[in-house]
């Protein structure tokens, strides 16, 4: 760049027109995170200069590969380095070109792409890509969700859904998560599965056949149907229907029934399709019709009327109804089966016997005589019915002979049928041994049941019989419970035989069920202490403790009952309704009985302690007994890190600091965070909780339901799971209910947890915040989080960058160099890199904050802090003068962050355009910072460029005052302003013509160009100021006419010397074009018409300026036209034409012939014949006078 000054002081000027294009207007990059990038651009330049120059950028990140060029047509080659950039960093910059042709900033902007996963629908750039994705191709989806990448889709405002998706995509490859996910989002609705119809019927299938019901699927993701069957006689071939079952969106089931499993009449059975979020039902009814067996309607209605005949007579003997309503309901029973089926032999029998009760006997017998011959010809074989016609001649005769042949002739047939109830029956009523023994006819139901029969005739004559003689009543069997219990269904039990019920249920050694019941049923009857002391009794030798039993222990209590462990049993079986409350208030009695000791088990324990807190102002005394026996429970169950909602209630009430100490501080964390998770579908088998901030997710098991979780803070997501691993965070209904509010509890805890797990779980409770607070005393406890491998690597980045701040803020030095050493800077996002930055600084770290800004550059560091940087590393000497050092001083420069020592440093250092340079020294300049050599840097790169800033003139008075003025750069510089002002007729400062003299004064060389500016500066109208030095501009005159120079502007300086007497006859024509053009002027006088434009070349005073001469008169005219030769290699070229001529009135102050002559002319125009003629006068006498005293030698 110096060499010129030598080329402008030889004089050689550039022409004032420089131009320089780029390939492109502006560079733009995307590149990914860390992603180093290469490229290029093009300069063009004129192809007739020589082209050359710098190439710089603003930004240390992008380097130019080769600085210097030249050239008409350059290649710029460049690299980026991106790494440690974060996603959706934008670098902006500028390249700057120093060249002969001018300065130019091409800008540039890097933008770091936030990563997109590419599909084959374009790049998925949100979950709305997404979902449109799993709409089209689910596969592609599926692969999409999986892969490393798609963390990244997640925008901003969807970074909560990341815990979701984690725990939802640790199964690889599962659908069923993957549409969970969707659906936990809200970017889609479960898949609803409609059948064709909602029952199914089969008429008499016949082998095994084939159904189908026809699924319409609506909605659209992941298919997968479950299909289960309640009934032996269903079967398919697949119990799960997938995508390819379906066609469209229906899909034709096909199941088959198996009429081998199937049995006479109505077999009923279900279809369930069944997903996650919906089940279907379908039942279906197979009837089976077999043939000639099968019952007909009649065959129904008869079948109707005999179940009516027999509760009629339950009635009877129930005495509900009475003999006379009996026999006339059973007569009109009778007619209905007759006008149903006339000849049936039973309905004939029971007309028979109908009539006969009415005291119709004769039309009974006459039915029994017809009825012997067709029992004996068509019904041999039937003994039953043989036996009751038997029955019923005993009836009509009333013999007792007869009536003792019949019951020999029946017992002998009931030898052959011991298990027909029915011919039993008839014994009981025509058998003397059963007549006169109730223990007999007891013996003989019983053993009717045991072979079988359940008929209620048996229990209607066994419960008669207790009636009568209710000590029969001796055990609890099940033939006596079952009769027990008819009768309580019934609602016929009498009081004496309640007596025996609840003397036996009182008697009985272990827990019946059935008995317990009965005793229920007939405390209801009747109720009596002595009842609810069985029934009580009974169900503590059960050990029932569910709900009903706590009604019947509650019922003891209210009725002070003395039962060995009532209260204990009392306190076993109290529950809590949905809604968290007691089914009554708990007996003060109770609360006394447990005030000394209590050996319940711990959930019943904090029920009853919980009561009583609450009623703590009702029962104060009784409180106050408990409270020692309280404290001890809590402390206990503190340590076995029990909780549920009523020890939520008793912690956050009765906790105390002295309860909590290292041995259990662990333990109450996890209580106070602990939530119930609890949920009605039984395939759930466990909960899992994935935490934002922890590598692995935590799992715990689901009992009956149930789970008590620890949930710290709020960053995590609750997941339900099969034992398929299917997960569920919205799609299977649960209840999350938080046990207690933490409140201040957890500051019992806090002090002595400083390692192992439990730190983690304090950290995560402290996460809520948004905040890593490091205090004295977690400090420890905070270096053990930094290096956990628990904990995500993210979060441990941010620790150590919370424990590097605390360090620095308090003075531990020897941490804080150790752990910056751990830091690795390009694993930091640019946010984070620019605090550890200001750390550095802060503490004193000044080698490693250089070292980092010098290797990721300035982009978005705090200008503050980097002139602080500048300042102590100039402080300690180290700090060399390379480009880049001066590039990041800009940095802070530019953002209005200086002071003198980094002004000093860049006015030392900095190489910029112009104009930066030029912003450098005004400010430099402002605070007395030396800018000698700032100066003369401008200075000369203004020279090298051409570049115009309106402190020119400013920067060349500063550099003149400083650098004593007349060395080569003011030189060089007072030649380009000259020779910008007197060929390019740019505006020139006044102190440039004043130096031109001051140095011409001194004896400076200075070039002519210098010399003709000055002398034309002083011509011009808008000249003020400055007055020209006469013997300067003699000088000038005199060395310029001597090299045969001249121009216009001479006439102006007529008087100066006696040479100058040589123009005062002179018109001159001046004019401007490319140096070293031939020029020609073609001219014509006015007065000759007639003839032919003459030519004469046109001389060329200075760098393209070119001057013709003519002697014209006042008055007198010519035209003219310029040509160019071999313009372009293409001739002359017409460039310019006009006229000049003599009309100007002077005073002329040499006096010549031409002068004289002149004056006669402007004389005769204006008609002053007495100033012509003086003249005329004058005009001979000075011939008259030259022709005598010069004579040609």
């Amino acid at each position: 760049m110096n060499s010129v000054i030598d080329r402008l002081l030889n004089g050689q000027f550039d022409n004032i027109e420089r131009t320089l294009s780029f390939s492109l207007p502006r560079l733009e990059l995307n590149i990914k995170p860390g992603e180093v990038c290469e490229g290029s651009f093009i300069i063009y330049g004129p192809k007739d200069k020589v082209v050359q120059g710098l190439i710089s950028t603003s930004e240390l990140r992008m380097q130019v590969l080769t600085a210097d060029f030249s050239g008409y047509e350059y290649e710029v080659g460049f690299r980026f380095d991106g790494t440690g950039l974060s996603a959706g960093d934008v670098i902006k910059g500028e390249f700057s070109v120093i060249s002969n042709q001018g300065e130019y900033q091409l800008p540039f902007v890097v933008n770091v792409e936030i990563s997109h996963v590419m599909s084959s629908m374009g790049p998925i750039r949100n979950m709305f890509h997404f979902v449109n994705l799993a709409k089209t191709d689910w596969d592609e989806a599926r692969k999409l969700f999986y892969s490393d990448e798609f963390i990244d889709v997640f925008q901003e405002n969807e970074s909560g859904f990341e815990s979701l998706y984690r725990g939802l995509s640790s199964v690889p490859m599962s659908e069923a998560n993957m549409e969970e996910f969707l659906i936990s989002i809200k970017k889609k609705q479960p898949i609803s599965y409609i059948p064709d119809r909602t029952e199914i019927v089969i008429d008499n299938p016949t082998a095994v056949s084939e159904h189908t019901v026809m699924l319409s699927r609506n909605g659209w993701g992941y298919t997968r149907v479950e299909v289960e069957f309640d009934g032996d006689f269903l079967s398919t071939d697949s119990l799960d229907l997938t995508d390819s079952d379906f066609i469209g969106n229906n899909c034709f089931f096909k199941f088959r029934v198996d009429a081998s499993l199937l049995h006479e009449g109505n077999n009923f059975g279900l279809i369930t399709f069944r997903t996650p979020y919906m089940e279907v039902k379908i039942p279906v009814t197979a009837k089976v019709n077999l043939g000639l067996e099968h019952l007909s309607s009649i065959q129904m209605e008869k079948k109707k009327l005999i179940v009516e005949l027999v509760k009629l007579y339950e009635d009877f003997r129930f005495k509900k109804i009475g003999s006379r309503d009996w026999l006339s309901e059973s007569g009109k029973l009778v007619n209905r089966m007759n006008a149903v089926d006339a000849k049936d032999p039973a309905f004939r029998l029971y007309t028979a016997q109908y009539l006969i009760t009415a005291s119709r006997v004769s039309e009974g017998k006459w039915i029994l005589d017809q009825m012997k011959p067709v029992l004996e010809e068509e019904y041999p074989d039937d003994d039953t019915l043989y036996c009751y016609y038997l029955y019923l001649t005993t009836l009509v005769e009333r013999d007792e002979y007869a009536t003792n042949e019949v019951s020999r002739m029946m017992e002998g047939i009931f030898s052959r049928n011991s298990d027909s109830w029915r011919i039993a029956w008839l014994l009981l009523y025509i058998s003397e041994e059963y007549a006169n023994s109730p223990t007999s006819r007891w013996v003989l139901m019983e053993q009717q049941f045991q072979d079988g029969c359940r008929s209620p005739i048996i229990f209607i004559e066994a419960l008669n019989l207790m009636f009568e003689s209710p000590t029969l009543l001796t055990k609890a069997s099940e033939f006596e419970l079952q009769t027990l219990a008819y009768g309580v269904k019934k609602g016929v039990l009498q009081q004496n035989l309640i007596d025996q019920i609840v003397y036996i249920g009182s008697r009985e050694r272990g827990y019946n069920e059935k008995l317990c019941k009965i005793l229920m049923a007939c405390y209801q009857t009747n109720p009596d202490k002595i009842t609810l002391e069985a029934i009580c009794s009974l169900l503590i030798k059960g050990n029932r403790t569910d709900p009903e039993s706590f009604e019947w222990y509650a019922l003891g209590v209210e009725e002070e009952l003395h039962i060995t462990r009532l209260y204990e049993y009392y306190m076993a079986a109290i529950y809590l309704d949905e809604d968290g409350m007691l089914p009554c208030e708990i007996s003060k009695m109770v609360l006394m009985f447990f005030s000394y000791q209590s050996n319940l088990d711990y959930e019943k324990n904090a029920i009853l302690y919980r009561y009583l807190h609450e009623h703590r102002d009702e029962y104060p005394d009784i409180y106050d007994s408990y409270r020692l026996q309280i404290e001890k429970y809590l402390v206990e169950q503190v340590d076995k890190g029990r909780i549920n909602k009523d020890l939520g209630y008793l912690y956050k009430n009765l906790l105390t600091r002295q309860m909590v100490d290292a041995s259990n501080a662990d333990k109450v964390l996890r209580i106070l965070y602990s939530n119930e998770i609890r949920t009605d579908n039984k395939r759930m088998t466990k909960v899992i909780v994935v935490y934002d901030k922890l590598e692995k997710e935590v799992e715990y098991p689901l009992a009956g339901g149930v789970a008590y979780v620890p949930l710290y803070g709020s960053d995590y997501s609750v997941f339900l799971a099969d034992a398929d691993d299917n997960r569920f965070a919205e799609g299977i209904p649960f209840i999350n209910s938080k046990l207690m509010l933490v409140g201040q509890l957890a500051s019992y805890a806090t002090p002595y947890i400083q390692k192992g797990s439990e730190s983690v779980e304090l950290f995560l409770c402290d996460i809520e915040k948004n905040s890593y607070t490091i205090t004295m005393e977690n400090v420890g406890r905070f270096r053990e989080l930094a290096s956990d491998p628990k904990i995500r690597s993210i979060c441990r980045k941010h620790i150590r960058e919370s424990l590097i701040r605390f360090y620095y803020e308090n003075n531990f030095e020897r941490q804080l160099a150790e752990y910056m050493d751990e830091v690795t800077m390009e694993d930091l996002g640019t946010a984070d890199r620019s605090t550890m930055f200001e750390l550095m600084v802060m503490s004193g770290n000044y080698d490693k904050a250089y070292k980092l800004v010098h290797r990721f550059g300035t982009h978005k560091l705090d200008p503050r802090i980097v002139m602080r940087l500048f300042g102590r590393l100039m402080d300690n000497e180290s700090l060399e003068n390379t480009e880049d050092n001066a590039k990041i001083a800009w940095y802070a420069f530019s953002h209005a962050k200086y002071d003198e020592q980094l002004l000093t440093f860049l006015a030392a250092n900095y190489s910029g355009t112009v104009k930066e340079m030029r912003d450098l020294w005004k400010t430099a300049n402002n605070l007395s910072v030396d800018v000698f050599e700032l100066s003369k840097r401008i200075l000369t790169q203004i020279l090298y460029t051409g570049a115009h800033i309106g402190d020119k003139i400013a920067l060349f008075r500063s550099y003149v005052e400083k650098s004593g003025g007349g060395d080569e750069l003011e030189r060089a510089f007072l030649a380009k302003s000259a020779n910008d002002y007197f060929v390019d007729n740019m505006v020139t400062d006044s102190y440039v013509f004043e130096r031109i003299a001051t140095l011409s004064k001194e004896g400076v060389e200075l070039l002519d160009v210098c010399r003709m500016a000055y002398l034309r500066s002083f011509t011009e109208a808008n000249h003020v100021g400055l007055k020209p030095d006469k013997e300067i501009v003699k000088d000038f005159l005199k060395r310029l006419l001597d090299q045969n120079v001249y121009f216009s502007f001479f006439m102006y300086y007529q008087n100066e010397l006696p040479q100058m007497g040589q123009f005062c006859d002179k018109s001159i024509i001046e004019y401007r074009t490319t140096p070293g053009t031939k020029c020609i002027v073609h001219y014509i006088s006015s007065e000759d018409e007639n003839e032919e434009y003459k030519t004469a070349p046109m001389q060329e005073m200075y760098r393209g300026i070119y001057d013709a001469s003519f002697i014209l008169f006042f008055g007198e005219q010519i035209q003219y036209y310029i040509t160019e030769e071999n313009y372009n290699g293409r001739g002359e070229k017409l460039t310019e034409s006009g006229a000049i001529s003599k009309n100007d009135i002077v005073q002329e102050t040499i006096v010549g012939r031409y002068s004289i002559i002149n004056d006669i002319m402007i004389g005769k125009t204006l008609q002053d014949y007495d100033t012509v003629d003086r003249l005329l006068s004058e005009y001979y006498r000075k011939r008259f006078m030259t022709n005598k005293l010069f004579r040609m030698l």
